[in-house]
């Protein structure tokens, strides 16, 4: 019976302690779950611009209102890589507004060569937006190698205009 007894004494030690393993392992596993949690919220300080900056748009594919699809089709496809290449409005315009008011951005350099097309509407909104950046007396330089329709209205738009020697 003193046998049985150790036996079950050893069994029942050898759990406690394993017990004890998986609740350490917990806990430290919630611990790095948590920092890196923390760490991605918290973000840190964003990279600097320097004192004088150019800002590139480069819009690729077809200007859109709103993309096409939902997010999950969106994901997918970007990830099997049969992405249909997409820019919105808003974000063009939002970017030559932000830059006419800040004082770091001297220039903008739009590169329209995977520029697609666009909407009239559209283009004349990105237009509009253009012609208010150049207002505050900043200029807007456009180049591309191959300019659609679209690219070459909004590319007459700017300052300067440059397109390589063989672009079409």
């Amino acid at each position: 019976m003193s046998d049985r007894n150790i036996f079950v004494r050893l069994i029942s030690a050898l759990w406690r302690g394993a017990n004890g393993v998986r609740k350490v392992l917990h806990l430290l596993l919630l611990l790095v779950v948590f920092a890196v949690f923390f760490g991605a919220i918290s973000g840190g300080t964003p990279p600097l611009l320097p004192q004088k900056a150019a800002l590139v748009i480069q819009p690729s594919g077809v200007l859109v209102e709103q993309l096409a699809g939902n997010p999950y089709d969106r994901a997918v496809a970007e990830l099997l890589g049969e992405v249909q290449t997409q820019t919105l409005v808003q974000d063009v315009v939002d970017a030559l507004e932000y830059a006419r008011n800040d004082d770091r951005i001297t220039a903008v350099h739009l590169e329209l060569s995977a520029l697609g097309g666009g909407g009239l509407n559209k283009l004349r909104r990105v237009a509009e937006a253009i012609n208010d950046f150049r207002e505050s007396g900043k200029p807007v330089i456009a180049s591309a190698d191959i300019f659609v329709q679209a690219g070459y209205y909004l590319a007459a738009h700017s300052d300067e205009l440059y397109m390589h020697p063989e672009g079409v």
